[in-house]
């Protein structure tokens, strides 16, 4: 995925005392690494993402011969998914579609290309890049895809600008993302969830993201697909707690997180819901 850097932010850095972003474009450390394909293979498996991405792919009326950039690729599921939808098999079809994955971190990009290898997906490359500065001429792009991206961007409408920028007349882009305003964790005592949902906000450059989306689409000159795909993502107590997303509250005190970490063991299962939605935007 494209996190951390929308245009512009290339050159900040991480202030001490701060938690990083659990997504970075410059993390080739190993732990770092596994964590951020551990978590994208957790949501790829999710039934709820597969529900969005089937309306959003009907919506977004993907074709063969599409030329499609997968904003935010990680580790290439969806520019897989994506490229055997646009591919043509015989040259007398036309222009071969083709799939370019936009992904700032190495790592990932690499084993994305590795896995498109090994799956047999030719017609599908992964550059690198950034939300805000495609790597593309105005009016090229067919479909762009861009799910779970704006929420990791500190200037999500000059993403959605440049989304607009590069898309040809009748042009698609699948704009989906989360509102973390909107979270809920079941069965918590009312005053530790609230604690956890203020402080955890902290590293998260835009919480908010799926809100903005449609007055951001019209700021872009982008025409706003009436019909909206939502869905509530369930993380379980046990993922919640052999991932990282426990310690992205910098500012809880010591004493709430201890027992929030203890509830989420107890023998009963708690989860957390993240409900999620899906919009259309058109040239």
């Amino acid at each position: 995925m494209v996190w951390v850097m929308a245009h512009g932010d290339e050159g900040s850095s991480q202030r001490p005392g701060m938690i990083p972003p659990l997504f970075q474009a410059t993390a080739q450390d190993d732990e770092s690494v596994a964590q951020m394909v551990a978590l994208l293979e957790e949501q790829d498996a999710m039934l709820p993402a597969r529900r969005l991405r089937d309306w959003a792919i009907e919506k977004a009326a993907v074709q063969p011969g599409d030329h499609v950039v997968d904003l935010g690729s990680g580790t290439g599921t969806m520019s897989r998914e994506l490229a055997r939808m646009v591919a043509l098999f015989t040259p007398a079809e036309g222009p071969r579609g083709w799939v370019t994955g936009i992904e700032p971190n190495a790592r990932l990009r690499a084993i994305a290309a590795s896995r498109a290898k090994a799956a047999g997906v030719s017609n599908v490359s992964f550059v690198e890049g950034f939300a805000g500065a495609l790597p593309f001429d105005d009016s090229s792009i067919d479909l762009v895809w861009c799910e779970r991206v704006l929420q990791h961007l500190t200037n999500s409408q000059s993403a959605i600008n440049d989304i607009a920028r590069v898309l040809r007349p009748g042009g698609r882009a699948v704009l989906l993302d989360s509102d973390y305003g909107t979270r809920i964790v079941s069965d918590l005592d009312p005053d530790l969830a609230a604690a956890f949902s203020r402080a955890s906000l902290g590293p998260i450059a835009n919480p908010y993201a799926a809100r903005h989306i449609p007055a951001q689409v019209h700021a872009a000159g982008l025409e706003l697909e009436p019909a909206v795909g939502s869905s509530a993502f369930v993380f379980s107590s046990e993922m919640l707690l052999r991932t990282r997303v426990l310690r992205r509250a910098p500012t809880m005190p010591s004493n709430l997180a201890g027992s929030l970490a203890m509830s989420l063991t107890q023998p009963y299962a708690r989860s957390m819901t993240l409900p999620s939605a899906d919009w259309l935007s058109l040239r």
